[in-house]
Parts: C-alpha cells; sequence; structure tokens
C-alpha cells in the first residue's frame, strides 16, 4: 500500500540544554575586515605569495593570545596550521574542525564592477542597537568562502581559553592553505600524518551546506540547514581529436573541430541517467514532511513517483547537480591559423561524481562517447577522487549539530544533504566515524551567487551568528566545563 503520511524529524533536534553563550569579543569586526586585507590566494603553487600567508599566520597569533597561548600548534608544509586543545580525561574522544586560510583569484576583468576593491575589507553599514553593535557587510574575496568559517572559529576559541574552559573531548583544527586547488599540500599532509600517528576522530566538521532560503520547491518561506554528509567525487579528462586537415578553401565535411563539437553536444545530454543517491534520501526524509500535502504524498510514494520527482529535478542546475553525475566541457582548443583547417582539437571536461558511481565508471563512459566520434580520452592532470562515504544522519553527533543549529536559527529545519562541491575534508576520508560539511550561515540563492563571485560580502549579523553557532557546537561537542579561574 502507498505511504500517504510521513513523520516529522525535527524534534529531535530540540535543544536539550541550554549551552553558555559570550558577547561577542570587542574589536571583532576589524578582526574579520583584516583578514581579507591579506592575498592569501590559491592558483599554482608555484605562485604562493609566502608574504601573505607570512602575515596571515601572525595576524592571527596576535589576535588570539589567549587561543595560542592555550593550544598547541603544529606547522605543516608552509603554512597549515594544526591546533590540538587537549582533554585532561583519559577517556575523551577526538573532533576535528576544518577550515582553510585561501581564496580563489579575482578576475581583473570584474575589478570595475565591485563595489569597493575585493582586498579592503571594507564595512558598508551603520551603527546599531543601543550598545553599538554595527549592522552592515563587510566585502571581500573570503568573506564567504572562507575566511569567515575561520574567523569565527578563532573568535570562539579566543572566548572559550579566556573564559578558562577545558574540554571533555580532544579538540583539534585544521587551518589548511591550498583548499581551493586540492588541499594536496596543506590538509592532505595533516591527514597523512593522522594516518601514519593512528590519530582518528569521532566526526569532522568542514565548512559545506549553509542555511538556504527560497531554493527548496515546497519550502520557499522556510529556511533549510543542509549539512553535508557525503562529497561528490571529481574526475577531469582530456579528449583528443586527430583528423587530417588542409586548406580552408577545399575543407573535408569532417574536420575535428565538427568531431569534437558533436561530441560536446553529446555530452550535454549527460553520461548517466539522474538518480537519488543516499545522501539525497537523507534529504527528502527529512524535509518532505514538513511540505505541503500534495508534495508530502509525491515523495511518501517515492518508489512510485520517482521518475515524475527525477525529471522535476532536472528543471534546475542546483537540482541536476544532486541527482547527476555532471559533465561539462571546461576547455577547448584546436587551431592554429584563419586559413587552415587545424588536424587536431582537445576539449578537457569535468564531471562531479555522485556516491554509488566510480572515476573508473565515469572515464568508461567518457571513452565510449568519444569513440563515436574519434576521440581518445586520458585523465586530466591527474585531477580525479571517488564521492566519499555517506556519514550518518542518525549519530548523536549529528543531532548535536542540528541542535546547535536550532539554538541560533530556531525557525530552521535540518536536513542531510550532498556537498556538490570539494573541501578539505575528503583527504580525511577513513579517519572519522562521521564527516560532516556545513558553513553557518543564511544565504538567499542569489546570495550563493557571491561566493568567488563579484562583490562577495557577508551580512555582519550573520557573521556573529556563526561565532554563536562555533560556540554552541564546541560546547555541546566537547561536553566541557568552565572551572573556576
Amino acid at each position: 500500500m502507498p505511504l500517504l503520511n510521513l513523520e516529522s524529524v525535527q524534534g529531535r533536534y530540540t535543544p536539550s540544554t541550554r549551552t553558555l553563550e559570550f558577547p561577542p569579543l570587542r574589536g571583532d569586526l576589524q578582526r574579520l575586515q583584516q583578514s581579507i586585507t591579506y592575498k592569501t590566494i590559491s592558483q599554482d603553487p608555484r605562485m604562493l605569495d609566502t608574504a601573505a600567508f607570512d602575515g596571515f599566520g601572525q595576524f592571527l597569533r596576535v589576535s588570539y593570545p589567549d587561543l595560542f597561548a592555550t593550544l598547541t600548534v603544529d606547522t605543516f608544509s608552509t603554512h597549515t596550521y594544526f591546533l590540538h586543545w587537549p582533554s585532561p580525561s583519559p577517556k575523551a574522544k577526538n573532533y576535528l574542525f576544518i577550515a582553510h586560510q585561501d581564496v580563489v583569484p579575482v578576475d581583473q576583468k570584474s575589478l570595475d564592477q565591485w563595489h569597493y576593491p575585493p582586498f579592503s575589507g571594507a564595512f558598508e553599514g551603520a551603527p546599531g542597537d543601543s550598545e553599538g553593535a554595527e549592522i552592515g557587510y563587510i566585502y571581500g574575496r573570503g568573506t564567504l568562502d572562507d575566511k569567515s568559517s575561520l574567523m569565527a572559529l578563532m573568535e570562539t576559541l579566543e572566548s572559550l581559553a579566556f573564559q578558562n574552559f577545558q574540554p571533555a573531548h580532544n579538540l583539534y583544527f585544521c587551518l589548511g592553505q591550498d583548499e581551493e586547488i586540492g588541499g594536496q599540500a596543506g590538509a592532505a599532509l595533516v591527514a597523512e600524518h593522522c594516518r601514519q600517528t593512528g590519530l582518528s576522530f569521532e566526526a569532522i566538521l568542514d565548512e559545506g551546506g549553509i542555511i538556504s532560503t527560497g531554493s527548496i520547491p515546497g519550502l520557499k518561506e522556510s529556511p533549510v540547514a543542509l549539512i553535508g554528509t557525503a562529497e561528490k567525487g571529481y574526475l577531469s579528462v582530456e579528449v583528443s581529436f586527430n583528423i587530417p586537415g588542409g586548406h580552408s578553401s577545399m575543407p573535408n565535411s569532417q574536420t575535428a573541430i565538427t568531431h569534437s563539437a558533436g561530441f560536446i553536444n553529446d555530452l550535454s545530454e549527460g553520461l548517466f541517467e539522474p538518480q537519488f543517491s543516499q545522501p539525497l534520501n537523507g534529504f527528502i526524509d527529512h524535509l518532505a514532511p514538513e511540505m505541503p500535502w500534495t508534495l508530502k504524498t509525491v515523495f511518501a510514494n517515492r518508489y512510485l513517483t520517482e521518475p515524475l520527482l527525477l525529471s522535476l529535478y532536472q528543471k534546475s542546475h542546483t537540482g541536476r547537480a544532486l541527482t547527476n553525475n555532471t559533465a561539462v566541457a571546461t576547455i577547448m582548443a584546436s587551431g592554429i591559423k584563419d586559413n587552415v583547417v587545424p588536424a587536431s582539437a582537445r576539449v578537457v571536461c569535468n564531471t562531479r561524481i555522485l556516491p554509488g558511481t566510480t572515476p573508473k565508471d565515469v572515464l568508461a563512459r567518457y571513452q565510449a562517447l568519444a569513440a563515436e566520434y574519434g576521440g581518445t580520452v586520458e585523465p586530466y592532470q591527474n585531477m580525479g577522487s571517488a564521492a566519499t562515504n555517506t556519514s550518518s544522519a542518525d549519530s548523536e553527533d549529528f543531532v548535536k549539530l542540528g541542535q546547535a543549529v536550532k539554538e541560533i536559527f530556531p525557525e530552521a529545519l535540518i536536513s542531510p544533504y550532498l556537498t556538490i562541491g570539494g573541501t578539505d575534508s575528503k583527504n580525511f576520508e577513513g579517519l572519522s566515524k562521521n564527516t560532516y560539511r556545513f558553513l553557518p550561515m543564511t544565504l538567499s540563492p542569489d546570495e550563493v551567487g557571491g561566493i568567488h563571485g563579484t562583490n562577495e560580502r557577508i551580512d555582519l549579523e550573520e557573521y556573529r551568528k556563526m561565532v554563536r553557532w562555533y560556540t554552541t557546537l564546541v560546547q555541546l561537542w566537547s561536553e566541557g566545563e568552565f572551572p573556576s579561574r
């Protein structure tokens, strides 16, 4: 019989105990502004601006003296920091928080479109409440990805350290230097150290999903906290087409360019059929009960309505990303002169891989499609990784993540989610029972476009909520105490 009712699971995230909160440390706005001024850009590893990363590291140490006096700090590679706040308990578990210092470059052609210079950390706003707290926005590269997260963690740890907080569990923090180009010179080295020393974690938290507003059909009025329980894999390939060229005055009907164009056109139709992977099933289980009756019924009977649901997901680029092994051409090159038909063409393509599909599966599909047009396929610059394992949405640590959200964002619904972008946490695969990916800020679909985009900015009120959220979660995950000073 079809199941016509779904029971809400949101009640499990009602906070059972209230954690202690602290007012923002004085100067928090200025510290976030200053952090943006350090041009910690990731691009070619050979172009690392050591002065910018040196300056940022020194800035952190000066800005958060109690933090660096309390936690031990190890440096990996050149500028990746691995911090440890030890617990006195011999039965302590290990928890890891990840953030990254680096940011993507700014397109120089877009500079005239920025309201303020992208590394100015400019503040646009006005004095706020009776205590004088500012309201408005801070502009600059990294305000959304990911210096705001890193700085919010630093504000949290400085405040807790000043209050003489003692965690019941060991807390670790990895501040990577090259997440935007894969993390191989940063987080990957920390992860390898953990493997060699036998250090594993009860749970890991990295950036990922957000509190989304207005983007989920049936829940346009409800903010939804999207907590990543898995991360899509990544594969880039180079497809080559070699066909005799010649003079443009006597062209053949088929050329390297027409073959590559046909390949690209077919690629847009997709390499695989859409599907609901395990993280998306959790997403449906959490959110379908909160939807209007008609949608609830469709989701409740999804073993019958799955084709309809998948077709609905194909109507938006976000929906396609969640249900498809996406495949897109990103680089195309051919030709040397306007009156010469080229003898070769190359296309670089990128695929983000769903859990349950392997890079080998994707490579085989590329090879089959390319062969129809006489093309050959090779992995591109060894850029590939499998989708991560799917972490539990029923674990105590996931529930505490949701409770922390409800504490600071009481109107938000909680849901597991499939993270479609890459994070440093993938480097720690196999080192934790569960890995979660979440950035505690509320963004509309338009605001999401600011990530890596022009006029990237953060609402100061949202930033202060981030600090409160991390303060709450650290206490929930560590079950720590505040001894008298």
